[in-house]
């Protein structure tokens, strides 16, 4: 028999808090977690807000001198990981380290740190720069620091694909653990896109919100007004385990990985295919896999970027994929309150999906004011909703049209 994965832990730092527990309270009142952004001075940028993590209380999670070492992407993961081995009730001391792994999604990786040391390079100096940097760059240095904070020593690397790489980097660990290769993964996403490089190009391709003087406001996915993402930093890592074993240590189950799907619509690099029949095809070969009816999803955790045509595609995909079913599947965007991590961001949807189940309540997409005509869904506008949850659909996209899908069975 095929051997099950479920989730049993959740590590959380969001600009939305640091734990489960904020991350989820935000979540549920539709408290946004954008700000103008303090990273750097954004005077001169058409967009000026940005979901950073508040405080550095996620710090005091790793021991000061690895800390020093590692940029900081590897330390949102770092954190992360030891949150949800927490909340998963294991420890670093496995009775087979070999059967335990690591995979990480990330987009962006080490970029932000590495502008910062070639700022240092060209005004200071050579000797003056961080000297691990260079290892420090490679993404898989990021996979490579959660396992040896865990001690895993099995299976152990890093997926990068775009803001899909967490859902990639999911699946891939449920496989891993389906097949054999491993009983228990740390696996998820982090991203630390906080960098002037970044929104400058972002900026050059009117991809970024501009709602400058109401950060709160400027994430709106589905809304007629909504004009581009807002992006945020943050590391989400979950603990996926083979079911019989979580069963036998009497551990907590969030929710069973029923199985996902991933295809790429071959179109263009940073261009978008407008008609979704790409991504509806590999949605319904997700729901023909999993044997799972659209009638049978009772809500849609979605991309929900904010940006327009994004929003309609994802919206006409759902439409295709799920036929008349869509109509009556309420559908949130957690990016509305949290913006966009990129290359965790679908951790972050797993996650809340999983709380979601958990709580039986919808959190809601804010900033719903007017819909976009194109967007004629149930969105769960701008407050909670009671409703009992069993099975849930997780969406991702990325730029080179890349579309993916996971689908989440609460125990």
């Amino acid at each position: 028999m095929e051997r099950r994965v479920v989730i049993t832990g959740l590590g959380i730092i969001s600009p939305l808090g640091v734990g489960k527990a904020p991350f989820w309270q935000a979540l549920v009142e539709g408290r946004s977690g954008i700000r103008r952004l303090t990273r750097f001075d954004p005077e001169g940028y058409e967009c000026q807000v940005a979901g950073e993590i508040p405080g550095e209380s996620y710090k005091d999670i790793i021991e000061p001198k690895r800390r020093r070492r590692m940029t900081h992407v590897a330390q949102l993961a770092v954190a992360g990981a030891e949150l949800a081995l927490q909340d998963a009730g294991l420890s670093p001391c496995w009775s087979n380290p070999y059967t335990a792994g690591v995979v990480i999604g990330t987009s962006v990786g080490s970029l932000r740190d590495g502008l910062e040391q070639q700022s240092i390079l060209l005004e200071r100096g050579a000797n003056r720069i961080n000297p691990f940097i260079v290892l420090s760059l490679h993404v898989n240095s990021i996979s490579a620091e959660v396992a040896i904070s865990a001690r895993t020593q099995g299976f152990a690397f890093t997926v990068a694909g775009g803001c899909a790489s967490s859902l990639g980097a999911v699946s891939v660990a449920a496989d891993m653990i389906r097949g054999g290769t491993l009983d228990v993964c740390l696996t998820g996403g982090a991203e630390s896109p906080l960098a002037p490089l970044v929104f400058a190009g972002l900026c050059r391709t009117q991809e970024l919100a501009t709602f400058n003087d109401c950060p709160q406001q400027a994430s709106r996915p589905f809304d007629q007004d909504h004009c581009g993402m807002v992006v945020s930093e943050g590391g989400c890592i979950l603990v996926l385990e083979e079911r019989q074993r979580a069963e036998q240590r009497g551990a907590q189950i969030y929710g069973e990985i029923l199985g996902y799907g991933v295809g790429c619509e071959a179109y263009e690099a940073f261009g978008l295919e407008p008609s979704g029949e790409s991504a509806a095809h590999t949605l319904t070969e997700v729901l023909c896999r999993t044997r799972i009816a659209p009638t049978e999803i009772d809500w849609v955790n979605a991309h929900g970027s904010s940006c327009p045509n994004w929003d309609r595609k994802e919206t006409r995909i759902l439409k295709k994929a799920l036929g008349e079913a869509a109509y009556s599947i309420p559908v949130s965007a957690t990016k509305s309150v949290m913006g966009h991590t990129f290359g965790a961001a679908a951790a972050f949807q797993i996650a809340s999906a999983a709380l979601a189940m958990q709580h039986s309540v919808l959190p809601p997409t804010i900033n719903f004011a007017t819909p976009d005509p194109e967007c004629d869904l149930d969105y769960v506008p701008n407050r909670a909703r009671l409703r009992a949850t069993e099975t849930c659909l997780i969406n991702a996209f990325a730029y080179g049209g890349i579309n993916s899908f996971l689908l989440l069975r609460k125990d």
